[in-house]
C-alpha cells in the first residue's frame, strides 16, 4: 500500500517516538541489560506509564499542533490546540513548555525564556516542528511558520534556527535531495531566514518582551554557527550526547538518521539512552521524509498515551491519522 509521504511521516514519527518511551531516561548499559543488543518492537518500561505502543509528548504534541491547524486560526489555532492538550493533564510535559503555554499568549515562549534567564534551550520546540511541513507549508513560509510555531515555547534562536533548519530538511528529502545536499539545502534555508524579524511581525516578540527580543537579537547569529557546525558533524556521524539540549538532539538525530534503513536509524537512537523517545521521533521524521520503509509490525498498535480534546488515548493512528493530516493540510 502506497502511503502519502506527509503521512507516512507522521506515521514514521509516532512508531519511533513509542519505541524510545521504553528507554528515556535510561542508560545505554542498562538498555541492553535489559532488552538485548537489538530494539524491534514496543516494549514496557516507559518512567511516565506509556504502555508499549504508546506515544508520548513529543508526538502527542506534533498531532496537537496538526489539530490546531485542522480547526483553523493560524498561529492563534496551534497554540490553543497545545493548551488543550496542556490542560487535560499529560504525564509528560518539558518545564519550559508547560511554563510558555500556562501564559495563554502568543509571546508566552518569550516570557518563559526570559523567566528561565535566556538560559533555557531544550527540544520542546523541535520534537512537534515536524508538523508545519506535514500540515503543508512549503519554502519560504515553511520556514515562517517553522520559527513561529517553535517560539511559542522555545523562544531561543537555538531552538527557533534548528527548527528552520530541520522542517526545511525534510522538505528537501521528501524532494529527493540526496542527505548531505538536503542538509546544505536546509542550512542555506536557515542562514536566509530573519528569524527575529518574522517572530516581531508575528507578535511573539514586542514592546512587553523587550528583554527576550534584545536576547535573540544578540544571540541569533551564534545559534545560526552552532546549528551548522553540528548538522555537519552529524553528517560525519558525530554525536555529543543524547540531551535534551536542542543542538544534541539535532546533531544525534542527523548522525543516526543516515542509516540505510528506517530501522537501523531509529534504533541507534532507541538505545542511546537518555532523551531517547524525542531523539527518536527527530529520526523518524527524517527517515519518513526520506520515504524508508516502516517496519509494518509497529503500525496495528500503534496509539497516543493520552487524552485530550480532538484525540482518545485508545485511538489507533493508522486509522487516524489520514483524516488529521488531510483536515490539517487543507487549512493551513
Amino acid at each position: 500500500m502506497t502511503t502519502h509521504p506527509h503521512l507516512h511521516t507522521l506515521l514514521s514519527l509516532t512508531a519511533a517516538d513509542a519505541l524510545g518511551a521504553a528507554t528515556e531516561f535510561k542508560t545505554p548499559e542498562a538498555i541492553r541489560a535489559q532488552y538485548g543488543a537489538e530494539f524491534r518492537d514496543y516494549q514496557p518500561g516507559s518512567v511516565f506509564g506509556f504502555a508499549p505502543g504508546e506515544g508520548t509528548d513529543d508526538s502527542q504534541m506534533t498531532v496537537a499542533t496538526l489539530l490546531g491547524y485542522a480547526r483553523g486560526g493560524g498561529l492563534e489555532g496551534v497554540l490553543a490546540a497545545l493548551r488543550e492538550w496542556l490542560g487535560a493533564g499529560p504525564p509528560d510535559v518539558g518545564s519550559l513548555t508547560r511554563a510558555a503555554l500556562s501564559h495563554g499568549r502568543l509571546d508566552g515562549g518569550a516570557r518563559a525564556w526570559t523567566q528561565s534567564g535566556h538560559q533555557s534551550a531544550g527540544n520542546g520546540g523541535l520534537m512537534r516542528v515536524a508538523a508545519v511541513w506535514i500540515a503543508g507549508f512549503r519554502e519560504g513560509d515553511l520556514a515562517r511558520e517553522s520559527a513561529t510555531v517553535t517560539a511559542l515555547t522555545h523562544t531561543d534562536p537555538r531552538c527557533v534556527a534548528a527548527s528552520v533548519f530541520l522542517t526545511a530538511f525534510l522538505e528537501a528529502l521528501a524532494g529527493g535531495l540526496p542527505y548531505r545536499p538536503a542538509a546544505e539545502a536546509a542550512l542555506g534555508v536557515m542562514d536566509g531566514l530573519d528569524s527575529r524579524a518574522v517572530l516581531v511581525e508575528a507578535g511573539l516578540l514586542g514592546l512587553d518582551t523587550r528583554a527576550a527580543h534584545d536576547a535573540f537579537r544578540a544571540g541569533d547569529r551564534a545559534a545560526h554557527t552552532q546549528v551548522r557546525a553540528r548538522v555537519r558533524a552529524a553528517l560525519d556521524g558525530h554525536v555529543t550526547s543524547q540531551s535534551g539540549f536542542v543542538l544534541d538532539t539535532l546533531e544525534a538525530a542527523v548522525a543516526h538518521a543516515r542509516a540505510e534503513t528506517w530501522q537501523a536509524g531509529v534504533e541507534r537512537a532507541v538505545l542511546g539512552g537518555d532523551d531517547s523517545d524525542t531523539v527518536a521521533c527527530v529520526v523518524g521524521a527524517v527517515v519518513g521524509a526520506r520515504g524508508l520503509a516502516l517496519p509494518a509490525h509497529l503500525l496495528p498498535p500503534l496509539r497516543l498515551g493520552h487524552s485530550w480534546p480532538g484525540w482518545e488515548r485508545g485511538w489507533r493512528c493508522v486509522e487516524r491519522f489520514p483524516a488529521l493530516v488531510e483536515g490539517a493540510r487543507a487549512r493551513a
